[in-house]
Parts: structure tokens; C-alpha cells; sequence
């Protein structure tokens, strides 16, 4: 069916047209859009991590900082040294456990251990005891830390009544072994500060969408010290994701996981203090990961089954509409061969199609005379194309003729008329190569002496080049008609043909530490005014960012020299860069840094220079 019919080609090639590259642009939107939408996520969830990791030390540095009013709290320090426990001296410690709570919110009780006196207090909602019921079952391991956190958990009593109006609440405590010097083994005393997780809940809650994402702390040992099932607060639940995160090397990062139930990206952040060592883990579900992906997605699916839907339409009505003429041409055509030569075509249109039947109308009108005008066009198509093959002139003929050109000059005694053509040979069969785009600067530096000497001849000889050039850098391969564009600056911006003295153009290369290439062109014309250099510097900043040198109505020295770091930015990127400044008493100097890539050519003229 597709063999014979053009109506159904056409029907099926317009379909193609239209549904592929609809396809094809679904397809690739996706992907990209989930993998911005995914680095987007992940970088706004770091920089969220980041405050919440800020404001989570804060409110423990505040707690730290209150506990360690044991040591800067004078009066009670001499209490926990002397170990009193008279009247006097437990209201001092009162006052001190009131500041302590008073310094930092969210306390729910301070509990305080006198080991010389054997005395316990407790601070509970302003209440102090100091006899308690039972001995205090708290005591924390003091030997890797002198201040030891204890994950979320029920609050202690600590071996005292607590009021029946202060009710039960799940706190957090850190515990501080208090010594006589911090660092030494000789303890006097043990804090233990109760906090209410109701305050660091309030913080986190406020970071994460608890109803599609998951937002953990873990301390080092892989404890929740928070996460969103307040059940599992405290609990090491040694789950395969938590060993996996807490064992990455990096402090902070993200990394993928699709085992016990959750499929998504994992951002951590870790926090380490001298009191605490904790991560903060938020897990965001692929679902709600690529949901805009996916909503994009639909809409690119639904605009395809739109437009699929009236390109059927438009495709078949325009394959009728293109197709019928043809069939009406096959019409006519069958009459003629049924042998009516005189069959009148009627087909008025100004289109294709009736360009056609009136060609095809006057082809029959002059059927007899057909052999003949086919010899004559035959005759016509050998001489046009024996035209074209006489104006095809290859480039080595122009060399060829102009060595021959030089030869005659020798002849005749001529010699610097062969040296001219010849440094043109020279340059025509350097840019007319475009076999190559880099080249050996010692290559490089050979058009530019042809490029001179014709220059210096046209200039009655006030001209002159200078080479200062390192032998490393000969065989270093550099962008090709790299060097030229900068001299060739020299003769439009700096050259006065009218002064006596003669222009001198240096160039000079040599290799940085660091491997660059340093190639500098420096010329003793009348350099650049300091309001143009500073624009030509402007340009140059702004290569490689939308500068356009086509936008600037005059070359003023900048174009040329922008368009040569272009190509070296194109490159070798922004390791690339051009430097350009005046010389005193007077000239221009244009300072290249080119990146080596460790290429050096093997090729003859190489070792010239």
C-alpha cells in the first residue's frame, strides 16, 4: 500500500514529522527536568540542613552554656568544693539551678548529685527538692566524655516525689560529671538537665513537610534522638540506612536509597561539637522527588495526543489536497495514451501542480519537435558543465603559477620580487589549508614573517619584525591564524607610515611555571589612548558571555583582539586569557596565556624559527 501510494506516504511521513519529534522532546524534557529538579532539591534541602543544623547547635550550645554554671557560678562552686548542705547553702544552690533553668528554655527539671556531701537536689517547675524517696538509679558513663547526652526517653524522677500536677514528659537529658579541674578524673559532682523535646520538636517541624518527607537526627552510636514516629525517639533501630549514612566519609552530601520501603534521596549534614556528634538526615520520597517531572510530563502527553489528533486531521486532508492533481494529471494522461494527442488540460492553478500541467500541456503541443529539443538541451548540458570544469581552478594551480611567476622574477633579475611571491605563496598555502585548525607555533610564526615582509614592502621597508622565541615552545600546538589577527592590529591601529622612525614588531614566547604557553606581540607605534583600552578591556572581560563583536559599528583594535580570545576560550575554556596594555615611551603590547595540553607536533618546520 505504502509502495504505490504518494497519499499514503505522505500521510505517513507528515505523521512522523509531527510525532516524533513531539516524542522525542517529551522523552528529553524529562529527563532533564528530573535531573534539575532533583540537583534543585537537593541543593535548596543543603542549604536547609545548613540553618537547621545552625539553630540546632545554637539551642545546644545554650544548654551546654547554662550547665556550665557549676564552674562559673562562684558560690555554688564552693558549695559542690566544700560539699555543705546547711541551710544557706541550699538556697544558694536553688538560686543557681534557677538561673540555670531561667538560661535556657525548654528545661523540664535540673537534677544535681553532691558526691562529697551525698546530697541529690532536684528543680522541677520551680520546685525544689532536696529528700528523695529513693536512691537515684541514674548514672550516665562518664569515661569516654565529661558531658554525656542521653537520647530522647520518659523522664527520671531521680528518686524523688514528683508533684502529681507536674505531669510526664519526654525529654532529652545531657548529663555533666562535674570535676575539680575539667579534663582530671576526680569528680565532685553530676548534673543531669532534663530537656523537653516539646521546643526542639517545634524547630524541626519546621523544615520538612511531615506528611511526604522524613526528618531524622542520629547520634554516632544510631540512636533517633528525632524523627517523625515520636515511638521510635531513643530506639537504635539498627535499620540498614542508618549504619550506611552514618559510616559516609563526607560531613555532608546526599546519596540514593530503595531498600525497607523507601525509594528517594537521602541529604545529611553532620554536626559535631565537643559535647555532641549528631546528623541530620532528610529522606524525600521519589514520588514527591519528580512530581513536577512528572506533571510536566502529562501535560507534554496531553499537548501530544492534542496535536496528534488534529495532525491526523490536517495530514490526511492535506495529502487529498496535494495528491488529487496528480490523479487528475494520471487521467490525462491515460487519454493520451489511448492516443488523443490533442487532449485539451484543464487545470487553472497557480501552484506547483499548474506550473506543471502547463508544462505538460506544452510538452504535448511540441511532441514532434521532442527529439530534437532534447539533442539541443543534451548539447546544452555538456557545454555548461565543460564551463564549470574550465572555471574550477585548484588551488595548487595558483601556487604552481605563482612559483612559476617567481622563477621568471629570478630570470630576470629580479629577487625581491620572488621573495614577495613567495612569502604570498607561502601565506595563500597556509590559509587556504583547511585541512588543519592548530598547527606547530613555529608554523605560526612563519606566516607571520611572510605576513611582515609583504607589509614591510608595501611600507618601503619601515617595518620590522623581531623574534625573541624560547625552542620548547616551537613544536607547542596553538589554534591556527592564532598569532597573525594580533599584528595584523599593529597595521590598523598603531602603524604611522608617516614617521621617520621604523616600526618594530616583537614577538616573544616562553613557557609559565605552571606549563602555560606565554606568547606576547609588542609593537613601538602609538598605542591606545586610556579610554579605549579600558573599553577594549571591558570586551575582553566579556568574552565567552554574550559579547558580540558584531555589535560595535567599528573595529577600534577590540573586535580582532576579542575574536582571538573567543577562539582560545572555545578551546581551552577559562583557563584561557589575554592580556593588553600600553609601553612607554609609546606602543601596544598583547600578552597570550595559552593551557597546554601536553600536544607537541612532529613536524618538519617545526625546527625552523
Amino acid at each position: 500500500m505504502f509502495r504505490t501510494s504518494i497519499r499514503n506516504k505522505l500521510i505517513a511521513i507528515l505523521l512522523a514529522a509531527v510525532v516524533v519529534p513531539l516524542s522525542t522532546s517529551i522523552l528529553i524534557t524529562y529527563g532533564y527536568t528530573k535531573q534539575t529538579v532533583t540537583q534543585e532539591r537537593i541543593g535548596v534541602t543543603s542549604a536547609l540542613l545548613v540553618q537547621g543544623k545552625e539553630n540546632i547547635k545554637h539551642y545546644m550550645d545554650t544548654v551546654h552554656q547554662a550547665t556550665l554554671t557549676v564552674y562559673n557560678d562562684e558560690k555554688l562552686n564552693s558549695i559542690i568544693l566544700s560539699g555543705a548542705t546547711d541551710y544557706l547553702s541550699d538556697k544558694e544552690t536553688y538560686r543557681a539551678l534557677m538561673h540555670m533553668t531561667n538560661a535556657a528554655s525548654d528545661m523540664y527539671q535540673v537534677y544535681l548529685y553532691l558526691n562529697k556531701a551525698k546530697q541529690p537536689y532536684l528543680l522541677i517547675n520551680s520546685l525544689f527538692q532536696r529528700v528523695p524517696v529513693e536512691p537515684s538509679p541514674v548514672r550516665p558513663d562518664f569515661s569516654k566524655s565529661e558531658v554525656v547526652i542521653e537520647p530522647p526517653h520518659p523522664s527520671h524522677q531521680y528518686g524523688f516525689a514528683v508533684p502529681t500536677y507536674v505531669g510526664p514528659a519526654v525529654v532529652m537529658t545531657m548529663h555533666r560529671s562535674v570535676r575539680s579541674v575539667p579534663g582530671t578524673e576526680e569528680e565532685l559532682a553530676t548534673l543531669s538537665v532534663d530537656i523537653n523535646m516539646r521546643g526542639l520538636s517545634t524547630m524541626l517541624e519546621s523544615m520538612y513537610d511531615r506528611t511526604r518527607e522524613q526528618l531524622y537526627i542520629l547520634d554516632s552510636a544510631g540512636s533517633i534522638l528525632y524523627g517523625p514516629d515520636e515511638g521510635a525517639w531513643g530506639q537504635r533501630p539498627g535499620d540498614g540506612w542508618i549504619a550506611h549514612l552514618l559510616a559516609q566519609p563526607d560531613d555532608s552530601g546526599s546519596l540514593a536509597w530503595n531498600e525497607g520501603g523507601f525509594k528517594g534521596i537521602q541529604v545529611y549534614d553532620k554536626m559535631t561539637t565537643s559535647y555532641m556528634d549528631w546528623t541530620i538526615v532528610k529522606r524525600i520520597p521519589e514520588d514527591l522527588l519528580y512530581k513536577q517531572a512528572r506533571d510536566l510530563t502529562r501535560i507534554n502527553t496531553f499537548v501530544l495526543a492534542a496535536f496528534s489528533v488534529l495532525s491526523v486531521l490536517v495530514t490526511v486532508g492535506a495529502a487529498f489536497m496535494f495528491t488529487a492533481p496528480i490523479k487528475r494529471l494520471l487521467g490525462y494522461i491515460s487519454v493520451i495514451q489511448k492516443g488523443n494527442m490533442n487532449v485539451d488540460i484543464d487545470m487553472k492553478r497557480k501552484d506547483e501542480f499548474g506550473i506543471l500541467a502547463a508544462r505538460f500541456g506544452s510538452m504535448m503541443e511540441h511532441i514532434n519537435n521532442l527529439i530534437v529539443k532534447e539533442y539541443r538541451l543534451e548539447l546544452a548540458n555538456r557545454t555548461n558543465q565543460l564551463k564549470a570544469l574550465q572555471a574550477q581552478i585548484h588551488p595548487h594551480f595558483l601556487y604552481n603559477s605563482l612559483q612559476s611567476i617567481g622563477t621568471l622574477a629570478l630570470q630576470m633579475n629580479a629577487p625581491n620580487i620572488y621573495k614577495l611571491i613567495s612569502s604570498l605563496g607561502k601565506m595563500m598555502r597556509y590559509s587556504m589549508n583547511t585541512t588543519e585548525t592548530s598547527v606547530p607555533l613555529a608554523k605560526e610564526i612563519d606566516h607571520i614573517r611572510s605576513y611582515v615582509d609583504l607589509q614591510s614592502h608595501r611600507f618601503d621597508g619601515q617595518v620590522s619584525l623581531k623574534l625573541e622565541l624560547d625552542d620548547k615552545t616551537l613544536n607547542i600546538q596553538v589554534p591556527k591564524m592564532l598569532i597573525q589577527p594580533v599584528v595584523e592590529n599593529y597595521f590598523k591601529h598603531g602603524f604611522e607610515p608617516s614617521s621617520v622612525s621604523v616600526g618594530i614588531i616583537t614577538v616573544r614566547s616562553r613557557t609559565a611555571d605552571d606549563g602555560r604557553l606565554i606568547v606576547s606581540v609588542e609593537d613601538n607605534g602609538r598605542g591606545a589612548e586610556t579610554e579605549r583600552l579600558n573599553e577594549i578591556k571591558l570586551l575582553l572581560r566579556r568574552a565567552g558571555i554574550g559579547s558580540d563583536a558584531d555589535s560595535e559599528q567599528e573595529d577600534g583594535g577590540g573586535i580582532g583582539l576579542l575574536n582571538v580570545l573567543s577562539r582560545l576560550k572555545l578551546l581551552h575554556g577559562e583557563e584561557a586569557a589575554m592580556d593588553i596594555e600600553n609601553v612607554k615611551p609609546h606602543g601596544f603590547k598583547v600578552t597570550l596565556s595559552i593551557p597546554c595540553d601536553g600536544k607537541e607536533a612532529n613536524d618538519e618546520s617545526a625546527d625552523r624559527g
